[in-house]
């Protein structure tokens, strides 16, 4: 048997030669030390991680009085086959303690209760399997047992606390991580779901960046002197934690730079009437109904559902994504002081524009591109109040839209005018000011990736913004039905009666339009006036 035991002398001086001074770039130990890194962020047991100290890394728990240490070699030796006893007792200089166990053990030297890990790519193979499991999980195993004895048995060597490589054994864990990129990828899902307990969700980038910071931080801790700077060398649950609180903050400030705000779900309102889709002279028609409650046509809960929508149509998407319940209701007010700034605007006007906005919200899953209600050109003109893009699986669509409710004695002459304003979609010129609306309001960092980005170039020709053009116009409107009260049947007679409208809308539609995309909303109501008098009651009592 061959055998040597560790001089008893005091520790030799701190020094820089070897690993430390030779470091060129990131090694496979920096990524196992991230791994302890951020560990130690989520066990507050875990108090310290050293790099290249008394050994590649040190970790110092808090789970006992006075502390222990836990000893961490990191191999990456390259081979085809898995650990095993003969190649962890194969010493390196004959008669001397050069074994991996061995100098594994020899790090016992100073602080109790010393633990020792050894961290590889490869794994090991049966005779070695017994010490895999971590210690707090490995019920008494006669087969650790013999394993201790059995490498106390082919070499003496000691601790300078006195441990032999039978308390060796039963104080280690093997810890097979299998290749660098693998290793990397379980620290990044370690760090992401360690994110997402903090309330925080960063995107795959920021979690690359996250993930890069801590490995400097690992790299620069391996790299400092041990006599110049040895504190550099040591990273405390305190540093970790004030680091991780930075990029936690950093995460939500991102999340807010480039949030969806019009991804969240809707709530449904209407339920769909009647849909027509007429694809040879691209025209559709939609009918929404309000429906009754026990009878009552709601009126009342149909204009306090409108008025929930007003803070997303007179707010941008930035300001939008700020919102918590901190400052909902400062928010809210914000938006409905933006709405009673433009008293200018007409009330109908107003009520329609959002009604519109709804239903494409909820109904085409559309994005707003921006808030242009409040909009005036520099000419004065308005632009149209809606502006949405519409996603499909074989292209996306801009919509613009126009809309407003009318009594039955005002009818013809709204739709009249609203017919009167498509005239100007012959204009190129408005076209490209109404485009030129759209860059200048939207904010595409918070909307969806879109095929529509060459359409809104500048310079781009008229004819690419027309190719993914679609025209809405909807009309909320006094209904003959539901004036008539609530029976059984008013649903088929709601459908005969949009139909007969829009086959009215239909032929005076200017020709201007005739080649693009028109799609007309109606939705009857029991009463407009009593409908407008309760929307602006829930925006005065909001």
């Amino acid at each position: 048997m061959s055998g040597s035991r560790a001089q008893e002398h005091s520790s030799p001086p701190p020094s820089d030669a070897g690993a430390v001074a030779s470091r060129r770039g990131y090694k496979f130990q920096d990524h196992v030390a991230v791994h302890f890194i951020l560990r130690m962020i989520a066990d507050p047991d875990l108090a310290n991680v050293e790099c290249e100290t008394a050994d590649d890394i040190v970790l110092t728990w808090s789970d006992v009085p006075l502390g222990r240490p836990e000893y961490v070699q990191v191999k990456t030796a390259d081979a085809d086959s898995k650990w095993s006893q003969k190649e962890v007792c194969k010493r390196a200089i004959a008669g001397q303690p050069t074994s991996l166990i061995e100098k594994s053990l020899l790090c016992d030297s100073k602080r109790a209760n010393a633990r020792f890990r050894i961290v590889t790519q490869r794994g090991v193979n049966k005779s070695l399997a017994c010490i895999e499991a971590e210690l707090n999980r490995r019920v008494k195993n006669s087969s650790v047992e013999s394993l201790g004895r059995k490498f106390a048995k082919k070499y003496s060597t000691q601790s300078a606390n006195g441990h032999d490589l039978a308390y060796w054994t039963a104080n280690t864990v093997w810890q097979a991580v299998g290749s660098m990129d693998a290793l990397i990828a379980k620290n990044q899902q370690a760090l992401a779901r360690l994110a997402e307990q903090h309330g925080a969700n960063p995107t795959h980038s920021h979690t690359v960046t996250i993930y890069e910071n801590l490995l400097n931080w690992a790299d620069a801790a391996a790299s400092a002197s041990r006599v110049t700077n040895p504190d550099d060398k040591i990273i405390s649950r305190d540093g970790a934690l004030e680091r991780w609180s930075g990029h936690m903050a950093s995460t939500t400030a991102a999340q807010r730079r480039t949030s969806k705000p019009y991804r969240v779900r809707t709530e449904q309102f209407f339920a769909e009437l009647h849909h027509i889709s007429e694809a040879e002279i691209r025209r559709a028609l939609s009918g929404y109904d309000a429906r009754y409650d026990q009878q009552r046509w709601r009126s009342k809960e149909l204009a306090e559902y409108l008025a929930d929508w007003l803070p997303e149509l007179a707010l941008k998407a930035s300001e939008l994504v700020e919102v918590q319940h901190l400052n909902m209701r400062l928010k809210r007010r914000g938006a409905l002081n933006e709405i009673r700034r433009h008293r200018n605007i007409d009330p109908s006007r107003l009520l329609g524009e959002v009604l519109l906005h709804a239903v494409l919200r909820h109904h085409f899953q559309s994005e707003p591109i921006a808030c242009k209600l409040f909009y005036n050109t520099l000419d004065g003109t308005k632009p149209f109040g809606n502006a949405h893009i519409v996603h499909r699986v074989d292209g996306d669509e801009l919509w613009l839209g126009h809309s407003t409710v009318c009594d039955g004695s005002s009818y013809d002459a709204v739709v009249s005018t609203i017919v009167e304003e498509f005239e100007r979609l012959a204009d190129p010129e408005f076209l490209k000011a109404e485009r030129e609306v759209i860059v200048t309001l939207r904010e595409p960092h918070h909307l969806l990736p879109t095929s529509l980005e060459k359409a809104f170039e500048r310079y781009a020709p008229i004819d690419d913004l027309l190719d993914v053009l679609s025209i809405c116009v909807l009309v909320g409107y006094d209904s003959n039905v539901l004036a008539g009260g609530f029976n059984d049947g008013y649903r088929q007679k709601l459908v005969q009666e949009v139909s007969a409208r829009y086959e009215e809308i239909k032929p005076r539609l200017p020709s201007s339009v005739a080649t693009l995309r028109v799609h007309v909303f109606l939705i009857p109501t029991e009463c407009v006036k009593t409908l407008t008098g309760h929307f602006l009651r829930a925006i005065e009592e909001a």
